[in-house]
């Protein structure tokens, strides 16, 4: 058959290039994988899901919850979630794909089941890591060169629902990320002009409702869900050993399917963090007077990442969670937690993994989408892959013979080797940050990495001035009950005149 003009071709699907590939093992049956992570997304599992959902028949929701003029959620719907913190300006384009994999799911349950479904995106105001949220990544489309966006938040050791942003500089930065041409510059500063710096999570609703809201998506902010079940940071307080031992044995399944473990079963902390001085810190091991300190001011307590889909299922309805990689594994290995509550674990969604490209992109690489390569565009993206790796299985092997010379320098050598990898991985990246483009290439695989790890959604969004349009172009993009794939998709160009 020939192949259809590249004009005509929107998108072609290829191999996952985030999602590992065990992920199809999973959706074909492993006994292993689904003792881990449960059935994968199907609608008999999500079917089963929904119908233990009935005990949050009549909850409400959080004050905080934020949606689209006119697309108020009704109370008492099942929930299809996602989340990330709440990065500057939205972050990168990855937010963006877990929000449109929820709202396409939800919609394929809401017509399956004849219910409401609402997909909620819960923006993690309870992280306090600010240097992960106050900046975000562009390129310049033409050269290739990267360059990034940042805007102050403090406190910087706060929880970020207890930070915000500069407030002389936020709106300034985020228009600067949008790149928002001359002919849509007045609709965007009518639609997001006065951009709130507090709280931090404020802006960023605003931002992915703009562009997602009229398909449904509602924004919760985390730090309300956890106020509304404060008996599972008070269990977890009292009695941290049941999390350790459904933590190791999560740990020993990931193993027996040949993953790695997220969490230490071995640590002896509770899984809670208390915030106090515009600090937010672990909660130690031998802190008698934590729980306590948690029964008189509640709200000063939030879970650790391996409880927090145990608050999201007590206090939501969550039918299925939408995950990127490293959430599948953790949220697979803290899957036991949910027994000690009687809470059944959602099903967990592998999100929507993607590359974009402008038709001035693709004529650049040929013309014809279905010839792009991304592994050749890392290759000529990011040049010093090769070094950097061997570097890396240098580390390894030399943490492995540390660790068999002598096992109680494990967790030091452990230590030792992600230092050396993240100084690795920073000093090959280097040359990006000092004016080296690829032109298209770096655009298909930023610094060698995928596309909607890097780069920021937001200038997508605005390009024709038409967020929402762009929004249903991702989510039509969206297959979350197949095995993941990678798509490549075409983004419209914008015209010459307004």
């Amino acid at each position: 058959m020939t192949p259809a003009p590249a004009a005509t071709v929107a998108l072609v699907r290829q191999r996952p290039l985030v999602h590992a590939a065990w992920t199809a093992e999973w959706w074909g049956g492993s006994s292993k994988l689904a003792a881990v992570f449960g059935p994968p997304p199907s609608l008999v599992s999500l079917t089963a899901a929904a119908e233990e959902q009935s005990r949050h028949a009549a909850w409400r929701w959080p004050p905080s919850t934020r949606s689209a003029p006119g697309h108020a959620p009704p109370d008492g719907a099942l929930v299809v979630l996602a989340g990330q913190q709440p990065a500057l300006a939205g972050g990168a384009a990855l937010v963006a794909h877990k929000a449109a994999t929820a709202i396409r799911l939800a919609q394929v349950l809401a017509e399956t089941l004849r219910r409401p479904v609402v997909p909620v995106f819960l923006l993690g105001d309870e992280d306090h890591d600010t240097t992960e949220v106050d900046h975000v990544d562009g390129i310049d489309e033409a050269s290739g060169r990267l360059h990034r966006h940042r805007c102050p938040i403090t406190p910087r050791s706060a929880r970020l629902a207890d930070a915000h942003w500069d407030a002389a500089r936020l709106a300034e930065t985020v228009r600067a990320v949008a790149s928002v041409s001359e002919m849509h510059a007045a609709s965007f500063e009518a639609r997001c002009g006065r951009l709130a710096s507090d709280p931090v999570s404020e802006h960023v609703a605003q931002l992915m409702l703009d562009a997602f809201g009229a398909q449904g998506l509602v924004c919760v902010r985390s730090s309300e869900l956890s106020a509304a079940a404060p008996q599972i940071a008070a269990a977890a307080l009292g009695d941290p050993g049941w999390a350790r031992d459904a933590l190791a044995a999560g740990a020993e399944g990931l193993t027996r399917a040949g993953l790695a473990a997220s969490f230490d079963p071995a640590d002896r902390r509770p899984l809670v963090f208390e915030s106090r001085d515009a600090r937010r810190r672990r909660v130690l091991a031998d802190d008698a007077g934590a729980a306590d300190r948690q029964r008189a001011a509640p709200t000063d307590f939030s879970p650790h990442a391996a409880l927090r889909p145990i608050v999201q299922a007590a206090a939501l309805p969550v039918v299925a969670q939408v995950c990127g990689p490293s959430e599948l594994l953790y949220l697979g290995q803290a899957r036991g937690l949910h027994e000690r509550f009687g809470l059944r674990p959602p099903v967990l969604v592998p999100r929507l993994e993607a590359t974009r490209l402008t038709p001035a992109q693709l004529r650049q690489l040929g013309g014809e989408l279905r010839a792009v390569d991304l592994d050749e565009a890392a290759r000529h993206a990011h040049p010093l892959a090769a070094e950097q790796e061997a570097l890396e299985r240098a580390a390894e092997r030399l943490e492995l013979a540390v660790t068999r010379a002598a096992p109680g320098l494990a967790a030091r050598a452990r230590r030792w080797r992600q230092a050396a990898e993240r100084t690795a991985r920073r000093l090959a990246e280097e040359p990006h940050w000092h004016g080296r483009g690829g032109g298209a290439w770096s655009a298909l695989r930023p610094r060698g990495r995928a596309q909607d790890t890097v780069l920021a959604w937001l200038p997508d969004a605005w390009r024709a001035g038409r967020p929402e349009a762009w929004g249903r172009h991702i989510v039509m993009l969206c297959r979350p009950l197949d095995p993941p794939e990678h798509v490549l998709h075409l983004l419209p160009e914008e015209p010459p005149h307004g």
